[in-house]
């Protein structure tokens, strides 16, 4: 509100309207020939007054940290900046640097990426859409404690980092902790394992109020988690991601784990419907790119009965497929990076720092995220219900039974392939094929043979 607005507003709260004889003169209300507030702008317009200090950001300490990050992804275009700050994309990694230079954290007059002061660096890479509970990055950042090599000075007098950041952070992103950790240690090269998960949605339809459940092997996760077992160990993944071969040349990856959980019971989702949530669960040291989603999505093939568990052996091995067969990704918004691990000397649970005003704000912060949520769950629940209601006639119970059957299966397989709000629009139609039918890609070396054309070609035009 501007400076006239304001003051109508205290005008009217103490109900002193100026009369005509507290007026200046007979045409000027008194309101008027008031001197004018100096405001921030006419300051440094004002030759008078001093001018505004700049940060000398030279004359502070800095010291490495590593800030734990979680976030939703659903409005961000990837974590990394992707030069955001120029290109005004709206990114993770761009929304952190600038609230580390609003809070002064770093030099503001210099860029974060690259610029070896900062020595800043990330752990999870996470794509468009993707989430996270827990992914670490590491940087040099102001500080008001004298540290060396991570440790000493008195903790409790140091900048609240958390706090800080997270007033000038967007309220899909938020710094959970920090950690002191070496000058040398980096969040991506030190990371030992990385977890995530895929979440999933299985749905069935029922008859009557009190009715039976359709059979739960409409998406057959005992086969599913028979082929997680198979991705155990080292192998070469070039057939579970999408390849980059200009930047990328070695496509062997070691999985610690690969499993699928139940995560809530039976839950009524609607008049006739019932469905439970699942998670796939996969670690690894590091991940190919889009290789999680790659992974989640043959698992579904299997799911659905397109294949069998077996297609996880004949992905892997290239003298039988050397060619990946073309096959969409899961949807991305499922995926979450749970967390990062790292030698338990740096960090651990013991090691996290934040302060308690910083804990309580975070906390109230998830919690009315988290009912704002469930607000619109509940109103997308009623949507459902609606919506959809099966027609159930004495006569013709047999042939009602084979059509919910047949739309319980739409469903989830609806679901496997839903937008981040659960809608059915990007709904397969048919049945699934075989990835042994599909077209196929092209071979790692017909890619690097093309790159090379092409670097040929451009040379030439020289």
């Amino acid at each position: 509100m501007g400076a006239s607005g304001s003051t109508r507003k205290h005008d009217d709260d103490e109900g002193d309207f100026p009369t005509r004889s507290s007026r200046g003169d007979s045409t000027t209300p008194a309101f008027l020939a008031k001197k004018k507030k100096t405001t921030k702008k006419d300051a440094r317009k004002n030759p008078l007054l001093p001018p505004k200090k700049t940060f000398d950001f030279s004359k502070y300490s800095t010291r490495k940290i590593a800030l734990e990050l979680a976030y939703c992804g659903a409005d961000h275009y990837g974590f990394s900046s992707q030069g955001s700050e120029v290109s005004n994309v709206r990114t993770v990694e761009g929304a952190l640097f600038e609230a580390l230079k609003k809070c002064r954290l770093v030099d503001p007059s210099k860029e974060i990426f690259g610029e070896p002061s900062v020595d800043y660096s990330r752990c999870g890479r996470t794509d468009r859409g993707v989430s996270s509970a827990g992914n670490l990055v590491s940087l040099n950042v102001r500080s008001k404690v004298v540290v060396g090599g991570g440790g000493g000075g008195n903790e409790d007098e140091e900048i609240d980092y958390v706090g800080n950041l997270n007033r000038a952070l967007p309220d899909d992103v938020r710094v959970l902790c920090w950690y002191a950790v070496p000058d040398g240690f980096s969040s991506r090269f030190d990371c030992t394992s990385r977890r995530y998960e895929y979440h999933f949605t299985r749905v069935h339809i029922v008859r009557g109020e009190f009715g039976r459940s359709e059979p739960e092997e409409i998406l057959d996760v005992e086969k599913m988690r028979e082929a997680c077992g198979k991705l155990v160990g080292t192998h070469d993944f070039r057939n579970f991601c999408k390849m980059n071969v200009k930047d990328c040349h070695d496509y062997k990856r070691h999985i610690k784990d690969c499993r699928i959980e139940k995560r809530s019971v039976e839950r009524t989702a609607g008049a006739f419907l019932r469905e439970t949530d699942w998670v796939l669960i996969i670690e690894g040291s590091s991940f190919l790119w889009h290789m999680v989603r790659c992974i989640a999505a043959v698992l579904f093939q299997v799911g659905l009965r397109a294949d069998t568990p077996d297609i996880i052996d004949e992905l892997l091995d290239l003298t039988k497929t050397p060619r990946k067969p073309l096959y969409a990704m899961a949807p991305e918004h499922s995926l979450v990076l749970v967390g990062c691990e790292y030698d338990a000397s740096i960090i651990n649970p013991d090691k996290r720092r934040v302060s308690e005003e910083a804990r309580q704000g975070l906390e109230m912060h998830a919690l009315a995220a988290a009912r704002m949520h469930r607000l619109k769950a509940n109103l997308w629940e009623e949507i459902g219900r609606r919506a959809h209601a099966p027609r159930v006639e004495k006569d013709t119970n047999d042939e009602n039974d084979a059509q919910n059957y047949k739309r319980s299966r739409e469903l989830t397989r609806g679901l496997l392939s839903s937008t981040y709000y659960g809608t059915a629009a990007g709904e397969p139609k048919g049945e699934p094929v075989s990835l042994k039918k599909r077209s196929t890609e092209k071979t790692y070396e017909e890619r690097i043979e093309d790159l090379n054309a092409k670097n040929e070609r451009k040379k030439t035009r020289k």
